[in-house]
C-alpha cells in the first residue's frame, strides 16, 4: 500500500466513524474522495478533498467542515508535522522528518515489494512500443517511445499482471519494395561494381543498406542476384531479416527485450483484413461514401470518389476512415484495423500503445477502431513520446 492509499483509507475510516457517531451525513458513493500531490505552490506532502465532497450533502461549507476533519485526521497521528486548510476547502499535509526517515528505510528494507500495490485485480496488458519500420536504424526518437514502453511494462508486472511486450513490424506496402531494391542495388555494387542509382528517390541511399547488402551476400552464396524479379520476395525476407537484428541489437543494448514480432505480411496474407471488413460490414460500421481531400493534398490534385469507409465518427473521431486505395489495395489503416482486432483476439484486458509525437493524429481513429471491434468496451490507451531534436 502507499502513502495515498493509507491516508486514503484513513481519512475514509475517520468519516465512516463520524456518521456511526451520527455527526456526519455521507453519500453513497466515496469514490470521488481522494488523497493527491499538492500544487508545487503548497510546502506539504499530501493533499484531500474530502471537505468538498461531503459539504454538500452536510449543508456545510467546504471550509469550515474542513477545519473540523483536519482536527481530526491530526488528533491521533504522531507522523503528521503540519495540517492546513486552504480555499476552496482542501486540506494539506505535511509530515515530520522522522516520517520519511522510516519511509526510506521500509524502501530498502522491503526493495523486492515496495510500490506493490496489493488492491488492483490482476489483469493481462498488451503493450505495443516502438513499431519502427524495419527500413532502417534506430533514431533517439525510437529510443525514447521504447523506454516508455519499457518501463510502463515493467512496472505493470511489478504489480503482478500478465504482460506482453509487442513490437508491430510494417513489412508490407511500398516502402518494403524501396528497402529491398536498394538493397539490391547495392549488392549489384559490392558483386558486380555497378554503381548505386543514388538519382533515384524512392531509393535508400545510407550506409547501413550496405552493411545489410553485405551480410546477406556472406550468408547466401548460392543466391543469384541477378534478376531483382526472380529474387524480390526472396531478398525482401533477408533485407528485413537483417534490419530486425539491427533493431533487436539497439534495444537490447537498451535492456529492452521484446516478447512478439507480428508481421503486417503475415497479417495480410493470411486474410485479416478481409475479415475484419466482413466483422464491421456484419456490424453495419462500414459504407460507400465520398470524404473530403485530405489536408496535406492540394485541391486540384484531389480526385473525389466513392470509398469504402469505416464510421468512425460515430465512436468520436473528426471524420470517417478509408479502407481501400483508387486500386483497391488496402489502405495503412485497415492493415491497422486488422492487427488490433488480432490484439483483441487473444482476449487481453488492456490494450497499449506507445505512438511517437508525430503520429498523435492516429490516436482517435485507432480509439474508434478497438471500440468499434470490442463492443464499445475501453480497452485500449495510446501514450505519446515527445520526440528530440539534437543540435
Amino acid at each position: 500500500m502507499n502513502i495515498f492509499e493509507e491516508y486514503l483509507n484513513k481519512i475514509l475510516n475517520i468519516v465512516s466513524d463520524q456518521n456511526k457517531k451520527g455527526l456526519l451525513k455521507l453519500p453513497d458513493n466515496l469514490k470521488s474522495i481522494n488523497t493527491d500531490i499538492p500544487p508545487k505552490q503548497f510546502d506539504c506532502d499530501i493533499s484531500t478533498n474530502v471537505s468538498m465532497v461531503l459539504s454538500k450533502i452536510n449543508s456545510t461549507q467546504p471550509l469550515e467542515l474542513a477545519n473540523k476533519l483536519a482536527k481530526l485526521i491530526k488528533k491521533n497521528d504522531t507522523n503528521i508535522d503540519i495540517i492546513e486548510v486552504v480555499k476552496p476547502g482542501f486540506i494539506n499535509i505535511k509530515f515530520k522528518h522522522t516520517f520519511w526517515n522510516e519511509f526510506l528505510k521500509n524502501i530498502i528494507t522491503n526493495k523486492k515489494h515496495f510500490g506493490i500495490s496489493n488492491n488492483l485485480k490482476k489483469k493481462r496488458y498488451l503493450v505495443e512500443f516502438v513499431s519502427a519500420n524495419p527500413t532502417g536504424p534506430l533514431h533517439v526518437g525510437h529510443c525514447r517511445g521504447a523506454i516508455l514502453g519499457d518501463v510502463i511494462s515493467n512496472i505493470l508486472k511489478f504489480n503482478n499482471h500478465d504482460v506482453v511486450k509487442e513490437y508491430y513490424v510494417n513489412d508490407y506496402g511500398n516502402q518494403i519494395i524501396s528497402f529491398t531494391k536498394s538493397v539490391y542495388f547495392r549488392i549489384r555494387e559490392i558483386l558486380y561494381k555497378e554503381n548505386f542509382p543514388k538519382e533515384n528517390p524512392e531509393l535508400y541511399p545510407g550506409d547501413y543498406i550496405i552493411e545489410i547488402a553485405h551480410n546477406i551476400i556472406n550468408e547466401n552464396k548460392k543466391l543469384d542476384f541477378s534478376k531483382f524479379e526472380t529474387i524480390s520476395d526472396k531478398l525482401a525476407n533477408l533485407s528485413i531479416v537483417q534490419s530486425l537484428n539491427f533493431v533487436k541489437s539497439n534495444l537490447n543494448n537498451l535492456g529492452i527485450k521484446h516478447d512478439n514480432f507480428v508481421s503486417e505480411t503475415d497479417i495480410i496474407n493470411k486474410k485479416e483484413v478481409e475479415k475484419v471488413v466482413g466483422l464491421l460490414k456484419k456490424n453495419n460500421f462500414l459504407y460507400e461514401g465520398m470524404i473530403e481531400a485530405p489536408k496535406s493534398e492540394q485541391n486540384s490534385n484531389w480526385l473525389q470518389r466513392k470509398q469504402l469507409l469505416f464510421k468512425s465518427t460515430d465512436f468520436g473521431d473528426d471524420k470517417d476512415r478509408a479502407l481501400q486505395k483508387s486500386d483497391k489495395s488496402w489502405t495503412y489503416f485497415a492493415g491497422d484495423l486488422a492487427y488490433h482486432n488480432y490484439k483483441l483476439s487473444r482476449k487481453f484486458d488492456v490494450l497499449i500503445n506507445i505512438l511517437g509525437a508525430d503520429h498523435a493524429g492516429y490516436i482517435k481513429r485507432i480509439n474508434a477502431a478497438v471500440e468499434a471491434l470490442s463492443g464499445n468496451k475501453n480497452k485500449i490507451k495510446c501514450k505519446v513520446s515527445q520526440l528530440v531534436k539534437l543540435i
